[in-house]
């Protein structure tokens, strides 16, 4: 009795605070696609061809696709039949399993959150360096380490200035992702030479096989990277208490799971 207590007094508490912001389908979804698409998108195919071929490389998409659809049916399901609960993946494994796990799940989703925000800052002021050399070669160097706790407390104090405000911010920056990867499939459908890609499509060139392996190490290899590019799906789930409704996080959750993997394929 006292931990269902203490859920309900958390989840008042989430209620409350999340009051009046009201973020749509399109505001989520939003979140959810850029929080799957990163900067490492743009190296998926050189780390995916170094170990598989353009078969495994499709059946892997496929079957990530599919395990990650029903994670993302999941949290779907879970906001419609516990729409109290409105303080993401934390308080579904705190209601389900109690305190300890909800407390660990908590920690360790936050403490990934500020190793992938690391890793965000150093991989933009990496980038530019490309315009401002040699200031910040590596992405690793002070200015760097400047730049980029500049470029995480900015975004910080967007959002303690209000979500809706920061999530403009946010669908400006998921559009500037988007528009340069559509635009990329669009010339590449144009230049695309289907005799090439069907060429060795299975990997079953004497050398291709000694150097990558049967069709299941391809596919094995492969998902590891297919599976790194839907961390972030849980992106809507987390905002789930700005939300005009318990809904609108479901649809906005399987809504950027479909456009991340259509771009992705």
């Amino acid at each position: 009795m006292a931990d269902k207590k203490k859920v309900s007094a958390d989840n008042a508490a989430a209620q409350g605070s999340g009051s009046g912001s009201g973020l749509g389908v399109w505001a989520l979804a939003a979140i959810v696609v850029s929080s799957m698409i990163g900067g490492g998108i743009y190296s998926l195919p050189q780390n995916m061809a170094a170990g598989a071929s353009a078969g495994a490389v499709l059946l892997a998409w496929v079957i990530t696709g599919i395990g990650v659809y029903f994670i993302a049916n999941t949290f779907r399901i879970l906001s419609a039949a516990k729409p109290d609960l409105k303080a993401g993946i934390y308080m579904y494994s705190r209601a389900g399993f109690g305190p300890y796990v909800g407390f660990t799940i908590g920690w360790s989703y936050w403490l990934c959150q500020i190793c992938g925000n690391v890793g965000y800052a150093v991989i933009t002021m990496d980038a530019l360096n490309y315009f401002f050399p040699p200031y910040f070669a590596g992405g690793n160097n002070l200015a760097s380490i400047v730049g980029g706790s500049i470029l995480i407390w900015g975004f910080n104090y967007l959002v303690l200035r209000g979500i809706k405000q920061a999530t403009v911010i946010n669908l400006i920056g998921t559009v500037a992702k988007i528009v340069p990867l559509i635009l990329f499939i669009i010339i590449a459908a144009f230049m695309f030479h289907f005799d090439k890609f069907e060429f060795d499509f299975w990997g079953e060139n004497a050398s291709t096989a000694a150097k990558l392996g049967g069709l299941s190490a391809q596919i094995k290899s492969t998902m590891l990277v297919t599976l790194w590019a839907f961390i972030g799906i849980e992106g809507a789930v987390v905002m789930s208490k700005h939300a005009k409704s318990p809904k609108t996080v479901g649809r906005a959750t399987v809504l950027g799971f479909i456009g991340c993997l259509a771009i992705y394929v």
